[in-house]
């Protein structure tokens, strides 16, 4: 197993890589810290100059994400890698994965607000609500678990889609590390017309995961991701897990979807998965 950890050496990426350590230990995953850096504008077209430059700028980084693990690794000994390259953000987080294939990605937020919220947590944002492999998003004002892990893990479902089997494993493996409970939550919108669908997704989670579905229904005007923030904060929920979906184009073009709304609203770790199983 291993655990692919993005790091920007800010002080979000370090409370993460230490978050990581901990939660390592229901796990002993090998952990794969990777830093993407701009490359420097240099003048004059001597490629074989330009590729020294290079390796000594990239050296550069591993050294100083050595010193980065070193800083934040605390007490633990984990098989751990370093990779320094040159990259888009979260286009070489998602090309890195590709490659590499992860069993999970950890990644950081800063959960500030507004306008800053937006720019600062768009790599965070983007790799939940396009996931390469699991991801699992941590707060910087999130405490660390000190070893006893997750407890109350809430998974959100609008039931119109089923969650592949390879999930449902993952996520019940998880939780049995974490020995943690499982809640599965359908949000049902006022008037909500159920599809037929509907019934084939429930009775296929209800099968994998052994428990009925929570449902809840929500007042008129209330919005799904209102709704589950407020669940959140009533039932001291610690991790929370989102469904993948199978997105047309339209779905795409909308700003807004409960994902992305969630990213923005929740205090606490979140976990989703891509769309097709392919670690």
């Amino acid at each position: 197993m291993q655990f692919l950890i993005p790091v920007d050496f800010s002080e979000a990426s370090a409370h993460m890589l230490r978050f990581a350590f901990d939660l390592n230990r229901h796990f002993f995953a090998k952990l794969q810290i990777l830093h993407l850096f701009d490359v420097p504008i240099t003048a004059g077209d001597d490629s074989e100059l330009f590729l020294r430059n290079y390796e000594a700028y990239r050296k550069s980084y591993d050294d100083e994400l050595w010193a980065f693990v070193k800083n934040n690794k605390g007490q633990f000994h984990y098989d751990t890698e370093v990779f320094a390259t040159s990259g888009g953000h979260y286009q070489g987080i998602v090309s890195f994965a590709k490659t590499h294939k992860p069993d999970m990605v950890i990644i950081g937020h800063r959960g500030a607000g507004g306008f800053k919220r937006w720019m600062l947590g768009s790599v965070s944002r983007y790799l939940l609500t396009h996931p390469p492999a699991p991801v699992l998003s941590i707060p910087e004002t999130y405490g660390f678990l000190n070893g006893k892990g997750f407890k109350n893990i809430l998974l959100a479902t609008d039931l119109s889609s089923d969650m592949p089997e390879e999930y449902c494993r993952f996520l019940k493996d998880f939780s049995a590390r974490m020995e943690a409970e499982i809640t599965i939550l359908h949000c049902m919108v006022k008037d909500e017309i159920s599809l037929p669908e509907e019934a084939q997704v429930r009775a296929s989670l209800q099968q994998s995961f052994g428990k009925d579905i929570r449902i809840m229904p929500l007042q008129a005007g209330e919005h799904v991701s209102t709704a589950i923030t407020q669940y959140i904060e009533d039932n001291v929920v610690d991790l929370l897990v989102t469904m993948p979906h199978e997105h047309t184009w339209i779905d795409k073009l909308l700003i807004g979807s409960e994902t992305r709304e969630l990213t923005s609203m929740v205090k606490i770790p979140l976990m989703s998965f891509p769309e097709k199983y392919s670690v």
